[in-house]
């Protein structure tokens, strides 16, 4: 569930815009995804400074590690032969996002947000989402 964290640095530009750059990365062997970087863009909708409901643009950067057995077997059923691979690539994509943050006492803020993008690559995966809940504190 939590197998892909990422950490997050967001600066403001204006009251209603901000860039960021998140850096996933993974904690379990069972993911392809081992390290990724997205960069953001923001633009907010809210009353309060950088607060309330925003619309992301995104880019990302992904390390995969697809690793697989293959055997093959003779015509009586025997195995002949028998491996594994491990592939590794880097794809690029581009993508968007909606979400709220919601800002609290002391700089603390919560927020969450729901998207998906697209990779330009020909290797296996051709989308990814851009899923998050956060919990910070603002400077």
């Amino acid at each position: 569930m939590f197998a892909l964290p990422e950490i997050t640095y967001e600066r403001l530009l204006t009251d209603n815009s901000s860039v960021g750059l998140s850096i996933m990365f993974s904690v379990d062997n069972e993911n392809d995804n081992k390290f990724g970087i997205t960069p953001h863009y923001r633009v907010y909708f809210g009353k309060k400074k950088a607060n309330g409901f925003f619309l992301e643009g995104n880019a990302t950067i992904v390390k995969f590690e697809e690793y697989y057995q293959y055997s093959q077997f003779d015509m009586k059923g025997n195995m002949i032969l028998f491996g594994s691979n491990i592939d590794k690539y880097t794809s690029f994509g581009m993508g968007i996002a909606a979400g709220t943050k919601f800002l609290g006492r002391n700089g603390l803020f919560g927020e969450a947000y729901l998207g998906a993008g697209r990779f330009f690559n020909p290797n296996g995966i051709e989308a990814y989402p851009r899923i998050g809940v956060t919990i910070g504190k603002r400077f």
